[in-house]
Formats: C-alpha cells, sequence, structure tokens
C-alpha cells in the first residue's frame, strides 16, 4: 500500500497550503456551491453555520479519473474545516468500482476540533461504504494517513465488513479476518520499499472478487 509520504516537503506540498487563510478561503469559494450531503450521512448532526458538501469533477484537468470532493465548510467564517478528495477506480480483477481517498485533510484550530471529532470515520463508514461498498487505501500515504487507514481495518472487523490486503501487480487478495491479521499484514502492506506502491488495504461491504 501506500507509499509512505516521509519527505517533510513533500508532506508540506500536500497539506499545508489548505492552513493559509487565503488558500483556504479560495478552497472554500470553490466548494461552497457544492450539494450539500449533510443530511446523506446518517447521525451526522453539525453545529450551526458547519455544512458537510460534495462536488464533482472539478479537478478534471488534473485527475483524469471520475473523481469528487468532499468538504465541511463553515459559512460563517468562511473556512473549509475539513477536506476530502476522492477518485473512483474500476478494477477488473475484482470487478468492482471501489473509491481511493488520494487527499484527507483537516484544519488544526481549536474552533472546530469538536465538530471534527470522529467525522472522519463517519464519512468513511456513512457515506463512501454505503453508497460505493468498496474502499481501497491510497498507494501515498502520510504516517496519519497509515494509522487512520489501520483504525478502520479493525472498525470495519467489529463491523463485519470484509477486509484485505492486495497486490495490484500478482492479484493476490489475502484476507484479513482478525485483529491479529491486521497486525501481521501491516509488514506486507507498508513495509517493504520494493513492493509498497502496489499493495492496498480494502474494506468491502461485500465478499471479494464480485461475482
Amino acid at each position: 500500500m501506500p507509499k509512505r509520504l516521509l519527505d517533510p516537503e513533500k508532506v508540506n506540498e500536500v497539506f499545508a497550503h489548505l492552513n493559509e487563510s487565503s488558500d483556504n478561503h479560495a478552497l472554500y469559494s470553490s466548494l461552497v456551491e457544492g450539494t450539500d450531503i449533510t443530511n446523506q450521512i446518517k447521525g451526522l448532526v453539525l453545529s450551526p453555520g458547519y455544512r458537510m458538501v460534495r462536488v464533482d469533477g472539478r479537478l478534471g484537468e488534473w485527475i483524469s479519473q471520475s473523481h469528487f470532493e468532499l468538504a465541511l465548510i463553515n459559512d460563517v467564517s468562511k473556512e473549509v474545516a475539513y477536506y476530502n478528495r476522492v477518485v473512483i477506480q474500476p478494477d477488473v480483477v475484482l470487478n468492482c468500482r471501489p473509491v481511493t481517498q488520494i487527499l484527507v485533510w483537516r484544519i488544526r484550530t481549536p474552533q472546530h476540533r469538536a465538530v471534527l471529532r470522529d467525522l472522519a470515520g463517519k464519512v468513511f463508514f456513512d457515506y463512501l461504504i454505503e453508497r460505493y461498498n468498496v474502499i481501497v487505501s491510497d498507494m501515498n500515504q502520510t504516517t496519519d494517513g497509515m494509522a487512520f487507514w489501520q483504525d478502520r481495518m479493525y472498525d470495519a472487523l467489529a463491523y463485519n465488513m470484509h477486509v484485505y490486503a492486495y497486490d495490484m501487480i500478482s492479484c493476490e487478495l489475502r484476507k484479513i479476518l482478525t485483529q491479529g491479521d491486521v497486525s501481521r499484514q501491516e509488514i506486507w502492506l507498508w513495509g517493504d520499499p520494493e513492493h509498497h506502491q502496489n499493495r492496498l488495504a480494502i474494506i468491502s461491504k461485500n465478499e471479494l472478487p464480485l461475482q
């Protein structure tokens, strides 16, 4: 899975610009007319001023795949508090159209912490999995991103979902059945620099490959 973004400059390039007020406000302006999906996420209750929005296909000049953006925006401060860029990538071996979160970011300022608590997990299970059935990890992972995926794998097992480790080159699909399996497969997914860009974690509502 997942190539770690260990280079501090690379991590900064991918994420840090959203902490700048001008860049954050520019992103807010780009997303503010998006479809309000707050009521489509089961159990999501937001404080006044916040909305969860979705924008489809805005980045077609840079992203060739079908894609969409999810964001938690605050219409009072005109800020983006949470941002998730998602691509849809068909896989003929798995016989499905899984989605991949290729950039997930949240603001660090204290006034937004309460509303952000557990939000990433709710978006993952109560929106993405509910609508697309299969989520595959991104090959470019920060340390935080890998920890997030490990947490979601444990959660998925508790929810009786299907969890896998998958090699895109060999098409080897390893089923993960227990918490111990998660720990054992972490090295296979993340630990080998020669192979980690080709190895992905998968969480699915249905057993794979789909028939």
